[in-house]
């Protein structure tokens, strides 16, 4: 028996009782399981403004996160620069 009360007599639970016990215990071990492996792919990076570099004005820089398995290339995103005041290429930065 699992459950022991006083001296080491097993409690009288009955069958439903254990397995609802035991079936809460295992489903909360599998999902700190599964949220330990979901977040290895995915690193932070950060994109720069290409376009302000080459007029000379403040760059924006965005945080964002990417999956490195299924995109290995450098990211390319269209963003908002609110220095220049439109929509620019930003690129992945190291």
């Amino acid at each position: 028996m699992f459950f022991y009360h006083g001296k080491k007599k097993p409690l009288n639970l009955q069958i439903p009782v254990r397995k609802a016990i035991f079936s809460t215990l295992y489903n909360s071990f599998l999902d700190l399981v599964n949220m330990a492996k979901g977040k290895e792919n995915r690193i932070v990076i950060t994109l720069e403004c290409t376009e302000a570099k080459k007029e000379g004005k403040p760059v924006s820089r965005y945080t964002t996160t990417k999956n490195k398995k299924n995109t290995t290339d450098r990211l390319i995103l269209k963003k908002y620069n609110p220095n220049l005041q439109r929509h620019t290429l930003h690129k992945e930065i190291k």
